[in-house]
């Protein structure tokens, strides 16, 4: 076998382990990444080695954690595959860079915006595998004469609350509530706005009118009021808060994509998909809304902080989620009575929902920056 056959062999098989096979490449900032993902999800899996034994026996969310941490490492090993083996084209070369690789590359030089992605991934992390790095049960009460208010420690790194329950495992889990309404209220959201908006903006005449005088009946109710009604009505579980905040945040977005529509529908392109016989769904879906794409992520990604913050506001009003089940909100409304005495209680759930909704700011407001190719332009200017 020749020798260059023999060192490309060798190097796919190194790309087996994640990240060994682009250190010898000299992509060692990719082998670091790809290193650390990897020895981190099997490190958890180690140390959490019972629980996920146990996994077969244990629970639902038991299951999804420790499924997704193979998953995870999957996927390393076949990104670490396949991107061995561009790096090892003969070429060296990968083609010109399209919109969206150079617009990832405006991203991952703004700091502060792949800081706040980081951010996020890591607190999506600890949501999602909670039921495997949680040291204790977020709803267990201990024995409260000895355990209550206990201070930050090596056991209790968050402290413990006025029952004995371990504050750190009860951020966990109240992540998992916080982070999956807002994105999936954010995902109800961005939908049906941009589903109305887009009709509305294609159509115009008499469906823009009808669609419109929709959303502005819809957008004078006050939000926040609108919210109060429907959770009062409503049994307050995390499928109705889902329902109720996207329901309640539709109509911005709906106005945006009209707009967006409007003037999207007169481009050129537009008009020739029209003479050529395409039909009104391919256009807006397929020529159209492609091109207000990248200012509907921005909205969107603005939009999950707005839902996450609904969410704690209503859960800090007792209007939300309901104890036992732990939330942020209702973590910093068991707090605010003990502020003096306890300040942990409030503080950690506070300043974990504080770090998120700016990291969501952050990540917009790179976000807007890396999808419009005006942006680099601009700082020449």
């Amino acid at each position: 076998m020749p020798r260059m056959a023999t060192e490309r062999l060798a190097v796919r098989a190194r790309a087996l382990v994640p990240g060994l096979a682009h250190w010898s490449l000299g992509s060692r900032g990719r082998a670091a990444r790809l290193m650390l993902g990897a020895g981190t999800a099997l490190g958890v899996l180690g140390w959490r080695r019972d629980r996920v034994l146990g996994a077969r026996d244990g629970s639902l969310d038991l299951k999804i954690a420790v499924a997704s941490l193979v998953l995870f490492l999957a996927v390393c090993v076949a990104f670490s595959w396949w991107d061995a083996g561009r790096l090892l084209r003969e070429d060296g070369s990968t083609g010109s860079p399209g919109p969206w690789h150079l617009a990832m590359r405006r991203l991952r030089s703004n700091r502060l915006a792949a800081a706040s992605a980081w951010v996020i991934l890591l607190m999506g992390a600890g949501a999602l595998l909670a039921p495997l790095v949680a040291p204790h049960d977020p709803t267990a009460i201990g024995d409260v004469l000895n355990t209550r208010f206990l201070p930050p420690s090596w056991s209790h790194p968050f402290g413990t609350d006025q029952f004995g329950r371990d504050l750190f495992s009860r951020a966990l889990y109240g992540a998992r509530v916080s982070l999956s309404v807002g994105l999936l209220a954010m995902l109800l959201a961005t939908t049906v706005g941009t589903l109305v908006g887009a009709v509305a903006g294609y159509f115009g005449d008499a469906v823009d009118g009808i669609l419109m005088r929709i959303v502005d009946v819809w957008i004078a109710f006050p939000a926040f009021y609108l919210m109060l009604l429907l959770v009062g009505v409503f049994d307050t579980n995390v499928p109705t808060l889902v329902a109720i905040l996207g329901l309640a945040a539709w109509p911005a977005t709906a106005r945006f994509v009209r707009g967006e529509m409007l003037s999207l529908r007169a481009r050129d392109y537009a008009e020739a998909a029209r003479a050529i016989g395409c039909s009104p769904g391919r256009i807006m879906f397929r020529h159209l809304l492609p091109g207000a794409l990248s200012p509907i992520l921005v909205t969107a990604a603005l939009s999950v902080a707005g839902m996450i913050g609904a969410e704690a506001g209503l859960s800090f009003l007792g209007l939300g989620i309901r104890p036992p089940t732990p939330s942020w909100g209702n973590m910093i409304a068991a707090g605010k009575d003990s502020l003096i005495h306890a300040w942990w209680v409030a503080f950690f759930p506070g300043g974990l929902l504080t770090v998120t909704l700016v990291s969501f700011g952050l990540l917009a407001d790179g976000l807007r920056d890396a999808l419009d190719p005006r942006a680099e332009m601009r700082k020449y200017v």
